[in-house]
């Protein structure tokens, strides 16, 4: 919700008169001295990565912070949400893969926006270390993966998510312990489902198209979450 001119004052007044008591307390007044010299100098920092990482991938900035869809209600929340979580002090080792769906969301006009807002939200609330499993996952599974524009062998199952199975298989590269807490995670985030397919009626209503009573599968909708935040030249290679 925007703030009024009167609420952004009152709001300043506030923080000022906050600090300016705290001040009084021994040793806190260079504690907070210290604090907003720190989050000056993490912005900074950010910002600079930011821009280099931007200038690295992006051809024309101009152009592409120019596009139609930019300029849009939708454009501007979406771009407003991955800058606000490219610059968290928090989730700065997550700074590249913000900008990488920052650049897929708006060379994508296909994908609904409220798509982009999800992954943007599931990502913020992802680890890295359960992203960097799975994109291990990803190159184990998308050869198997239905939904539209994929082509799996008819004959193969659909991908299943055996935490067990999967912590054994990825045993040399992580603690099992790891694996199995990181599919926990990833699966209390909606990426994994026990519909494997959902098909489409020409309608435009989907069914679905197979799955299983218990057990969860990779999806198409996990598939799209991880090629949304990599760049298509870099698919599978979460950093």
């Amino acid at each position: 919700m925007d703030l009024t001119d009167r609420e952004k004052d009152l709001l300043q007044a506030l923080s000022a008169t906050a600090k300016s008591a705290l001040s009084f307390v021994p040793g806190l007044s260079q504690a907070l001295a210290g604090y907003d010299a720190y989050k000056k100098s993490n912005f900074e920092r950010n910002l600079k990565n930011l821009i280099a990482y931007l200038q690295d991938k992006v051809a024309d900035l101009s152009s592409f912070f120019s596009k139609e869809w930019l300029q849009t209600d939708e454009g501007q929340q979406f771009a407003r949400k991955v800058f606000d979580s490219a610059f968290d002090a928090q989730l700065e080792d997550k700074q590249e893969l913000f900008l990488n769906a920052l650049i897929n969301g708006v060379n994508n006009d296909a994908m609904p926006s409220l798509e982009k807002l999800k992954f943007i939200d599931m990502l913020r609330h992802l680890s890295r270390a359960s992203l960097l499993v799975l994109a291990e996952m990803h190159s184990m599974f998308i050869s198997r993966v239905r939904g539209p524009d994929r082509n799996p062998d008819p004959l193969q199952s659909f991908p299943l998510i055996d935490s067990s199975r999967l912590s054994e298989n990825l045993s040399s590269k992580f603690d099992p312990y790891l694996v199995t807490a990181s599919i926990s995670e990833m699966e209390s985030q909606g990426l994994f489902s026990r519909t494997g397919e959902w098909k489409k009626r020409p309608d435009g209503s989907y069914i679905p198209g197979g799955g299983f009573a218990t057990e969860l599968c990779y999806t198409d909708f996990t598939a799209r979450f991880v090629e949304f935040i990599t760049l298509r030249q870099e698919t599978n290679k979460i950093k």
